[in-house]
């Protein structure tokens, strides 16, 4: 079975070194559920966002035509897009995650889970002192302190044992606090789904990496490699979520949408504008 759209989106943030992790800040790698599969029994449990009302992200002209995800005037572009990046899962980065999956044991794939998230801290670091979040700026330093030291270089996690959980924060993230809207819905060559504004933050968070400008080489081996991890983690989730799509690139778009603005403004809530409350 072909692994294909939402897979790529864990694998770029890798492959070219994006921080646009997508999940619930509990778990920043989550894979997003599409609106279908949303049980309304549990409703009092889901994110605080109301997904039929108008879009959080400050948008003041926006209207009915956005409510079922962000603009997509580009949508047949996209689809191009889309198509190859599945040729490309199909037959290069599918078929190593799944080697990866098979030959590596359950506890190291934890360890490399843990290690690339640690290196993503300074990124985390940086989006909180800009967005002004001062207690979030103390846990993840002392978090990544702990987990560098006493974690073994971030192969574990004491941190989260102590109080001192990892959480989102990017600069996407710092863009829309800032009341900057999402623009049009993009899909990215090998980076998979975004936004025009989730783009940008991806390039500046790439560039507010310390490896980036320090250890260039091993960057762009470590990237990689982070991406294998993350696709194949979520691998039999994403095969499902094909399986029961009808037009798997509408439901990703829908997907990446809720995924994303509850990853925006989950712990952000006393952000939210009025309207959105």
């Amino acid at each position: 079975m072909q692994v294909r759209r939402l897979r790529q989106i864990l694998f770029v943030l890798a492959a070219i070194g994006l921080s646009a992790p997508l999940a619930a800040a509990e778990d920043p790698y989550d894979v997003p559920q599409a609106v279908d599969s949303i049980d309304e029994s549990e409703s009092s449990t889901e994110p605080f966002i109301d997904w039929d009302e108008p879009d959080p992200l400050f948008d003041d002209d926006f209207d009915l035509e956005t409510v079922s995800g962000y603009p997509d005037p580009l949508e047949e572009a996209n689809r191009k897009v889309f198509t190859f990046n599945q040729g490309l899962d199909q037959y290069f980065l599918g078929p190593i995650a799944s080697f990866f999956g098979y030959v590596t044991p359950g506890p190291v794939k934890q360890g490399l889970r843990n290690f690339f998230d640690n290196l993503n801290t300074p990124v985390v670091f940086i989006n909180d002192a800009l967005q002004l979040e001062w207690k979030d700026v103390a846990v993840t330093t002392a978090g990544f302190v702990v987990n560098t030291t006493v974690g073994i270089g971030g192969l574990f996690e004491p941190a989260k044992h102590i109080g001192l959980p990892r959480h989102v924060s990017d600069f996407g993230q710092t863009l829309a606090l800032a009341r900057m809207p999402s623009g049009p819905y993009l899909v990215i060559p090998v980076a998979g789904p975004s936004t025009a504004r989730g783009t940008v933050g991806s390039v500046v968070d790439l560039m507010l990496r310390p490896t980036t400008w320090f250890l260039p080489v091993t960057t762009l081996f470590s990237t990689g490699g982070e991406g294998v991890v993350r696709l194949e983690e979520h691998q039999g989730e994403l095969e499902e979520l094909e399986r029961s799509s009808v037009d798997f690139y509408a439901v990703l778009r829908s997907a990446y949408r809720q995924t994303r603005e509850d990853q925006i403004w989950r712990r952000r809530q006393h952000r939210l504008p009025p309207t959105a409350k």
